[in-house]
């Protein structure tokens, strides 16, 4: 792209190199606004030393007018520099050591720390997109097969074991096969401990695993009964989903099916769910009843995993909970119960009926809290060993599966040491430290690998980042929010300000937003902007309610913690909230947003 005289250079923000004025007899010519060519700089030089020199009278005759004219530019130039701004974070200033660096091609402008650059670079400087951009323009023109056949490297069987690999890893990038699991060797043993008191001993149990999704809740459930493989024979696995298994029968139905047995109940509309809940437990628990062995037989144990535990509260009156947590905790019969969820404060939605009969035990699985463990999770995602690839189904008997499997480990540590595969690691720990959105840029990539694509490049990362990634953050779910919704949210934002709280309830917000309607209304009518159609409707409290609730659908109200209280108790009204977003970012995420709207956001 042709830069004009106006367009900031994309040179670096270090010391600038003593210039030579020249002063010549030329006619000036007004130059308006137009673009000049971009020469390079070995022809800047050979230009300059082809002009002739002034001689030391002239230039002593004009050195008031030099010395101005130098100090002019260089006025000009530190302008230029104090409107820079870091893109990532940005700030203004640039100093020695830390300077703000401009890409030649993009002019992205960065800092040196911010770009874990130690030094300012020499020449041409590219930022990571752009040099990616020119590594594949560099290798579009392949043609010859062999110069491609010769940097792999000469294992039999190659390209089938490439295949295989690739079917695996995308198996695991996809969810389909379980990941490895790093970092909870603390949250593993007690989880561990919990399901071998059921299996061996026959013990009653239940606990609660809450974490953020993609932590590893499911992984760790996992790994831990297949360390059991041994007992296997000694316990049932049955799995439950709060998506799919939206009422007490559906799951009720389910369970008969994971245990091998087909639901032979009349229809009876007299029959409650509780009873058939009962008549299944009491099967388990005396297996005489079902088949000729011995009395003396003790029953097999059953692993109860509910996945979206918290969407099992809100079926009515919690009949399955409440009946399952009454075996545990009776004994009736050997079974645990392990709840995955999202939701920290779960145990309010929890029935008094039901919270009793809880063994309140948890297990919190919190996300990498540094970036070395985020980079070991992420190595541990792409690299796989002869063992996986057994117990996945793969043939590793053939010639070559194990100088491959090497092979492949010593080419992700190299990635794993590449500055852009770094970068793209820390920008996705410092944004949402999430090990499923890494999963996701790794899919092209993975996918596109073959014997003319190989091996796996960091600059593969970086092109397929914006195409798989979700949204970083709510500020999207703004746009389509009403204008009830968007009124009571601000105004929870308002309250995070005035009142030097980032907590919140209902009570109080709508109270800020009858407050702040009032008070426009009053303005409106006594300035005449209401005949205009600048009037706010003032909605009732059941609609506001009813608006305040779906926020919290949203994920836009996030809980504030866990009290003492139940959900029945407090409910939504009571309960305090923080909102997710800030004043200032709804303002500028919400297109066409209403004058008194914009007025709340911008005066407090």
């Amino acid at each position: 792209m042709p830069k004009g005289i106006l367009t900031p250079s994309g040179r670096k923000r270090g010391p600038k190199p003593r210039k030579s004025v020249i002063f010549q007899d030329i006619e000036e010519k007004d130059l308006g606004f137009k673009d000049l060519p971009d020469y390079s700089s070995k022809n800047k030089i050979a230009d300059i030393s082809e002009l002739q020199l002034p001689s030391d009278d002239d230039v002593e005759d004009e050195e008031p007018d030099v010395v101005a004219d130098v100090e002019n530019e260089a006025g000009a130039e530190s302008d230029e520099s104090d409107e820079l701004a870091c893109s990532i974070c940005n700030s203004l200033t640039s100093k020695r050591g830390n300077q703000i660096l401009l890409c030649d091609r993009c002019d992205f402008a960065v800092h040196q720390q911010c770009y874990m650059l130690p030094k300012v670079p020499e020449g041409e400087w590219l930022c990571q997109v752009c040099e990616a951009k020119r590594e594949d323009l560099a290798l579009e023109p392949v043609t010859a097969l062999e110069e491609i056949s010769s940097k792999l490297p000469d294992i039999r069987g190659f390209e089938h074991h490439l295949q295989t690999m690739q079917t695996f890893l995308l198996g695991r990038l996809t969810g389909e096969c379980r990941m490895p699991l790093h970092g909870h060797d603390e949250e593993m043993e007690k989880l561990h401990q919990v399901v071998k008191q059921t299996v061996l001993a026959g013990e009653g149990n239940s606990m609660l695993v809450i974490g953020a999704r993609g932590v590893g809740k499911t992984t760790l459930v996992d790994a831990v009964i297949s360390d059991l493989s041994d007992h296997r024979d000694n316990f049932h696995v049955v799995r439950l989903n709060g998506f799919i298994h939206t009422d007490d029968k559906l799951a009720l139905k389910d369970i008969w099916r994971q245990l091998g047995r087909e639901m032979e109940i009349e229809d009876d509309s007299k029959a409650t769910a509780n009873d058939t809940l009962q008549s299944l437990l009491a099967l388990l628990s005396h297996p005489s009843e079902l088949a000729e062995i011995d009395e003396g037989h003790t029953t097999k144990s059953v692993v109860f995993i509910l996945d979206e535990f918290d969407l099992f509260t809100t079926h009515p009156r919690q009949t399955l909970l409440y009946n399952l947590f009454d075996i545990a905790q009776a004994r009736k019969a050997p079974i645990v119960v392990l709840g995955l969820t999202t939701r920290v404060d779960v145990a309010e939605a929890l029935e008094k009926r039901v919270k009793s009969r809880f063994s309140h035990r948890y297990i919190h699985l919190s996300l990498p809290r540094s970036i070395p463990a985020f980079r070991d999770i992420c190595k541990g995602s792409l690299t796989t060993s002869i063992e996986d690839l057994q117990a996945a189904g793969f043939d590793v008997e053939l010639d070559g599966m194990s100088e491959f499997v090497a092979y492949w480990q010593t080419m992700i540590d190299d990635l794993c040491k590449e500055h852009v595969f770094k970068y793209h690691l820390e920008t996705l720990f410092y944004k949402t430290k999430s090990t499923p959105e890494f999963l996701t840029s790794c899919i092209l990539p993975v996918a596109n690998l073959s014997t003319k694509n190989f091996p796996l490049k960091a600059k593969a990362f970086v092109a397929s980042n914006t195409s798989l990634s979700a949204p970083d953050s709510k500020l999207h779910i703004l746009q389509g929010l009403s204008e009830l919704e968007l009124a009571l949210l601000i105004s929870a934002a308002r309250l995070d300000i005035i009142l030097d709280t980032d907590t919140c309830n209902f009570a109080m917000v709508y109270d800020e937003y009858c407050s702040l309607t009032s008070r426009h209304k009053i303005h409106t009518s006594s300035s005449g902007m209401t005949a205009l159609g600048a009037g706010v409707k003032v909605w009732g409290r059941d609609v506001a309610l009813g608006a305040w609730e779906r926020l919290a659908d949203y994920d836009i109200l996030v809980p504030a913690g866990v009290g003492g209280t139940s959900a029945r108790d407090s409910g939504t009204v009571g309960r305090m909230w923080k909102a997710d977003v800030a004043l200032e970012e709804i303002a500028g995420s919400v297109s066409g947003l209403s004058f008194a709207m914009a007025k709340w956001c911008r005066e407090i």
